[in-house]
């Protein structure tokens, strides 16, 4: 069965913006690699002086099988920023739009 899902993730603990380009070239990798990456959008932003690398949905992505793409996607999204920045921490958030009353 195919489910809609959203997601928003945010990476802190970011050294500088030479790391935080690096997480943004392996998010883009791990989305090409998923065939998501022209529905998620990317980028560097600052709040109140300290980085982040976020991304989030355009829209729902219809997912078969979530329960196992989720947590594999989840392990990924780790993976592949821990190989840009060891020290950054991840908190991604997912959203199911059609569970919502």
């Amino acid at each position: 069965m195919s489910v809609n899902i959203e997601f928003s993730l945010r990476v802190s603990n970011i050294a500088d913006e030479a790391q935080a380009q690096a997480i943004v070239g392996e998010l883009r990798e791990l989305l090409r690699d998923e065939s998501i990456a022209d529905q998620v959008r990317v980028a560097v932003e600052s709040e109140g002086g300290v980085l982040l690398v976020v991304a989030e949905t355009d829209f729902p992505l219809i997912v078969s099988r979530s329960y196992l793409w989720c947590p594999k996607f989840e392990e990924s999204v780790a993976w592949y920023v821990k190989e840009a920045a060891p020290a950054a921490t991840v908190v991604l958030d997912w959203n199911h739009p059609d569970e919502q009353s």
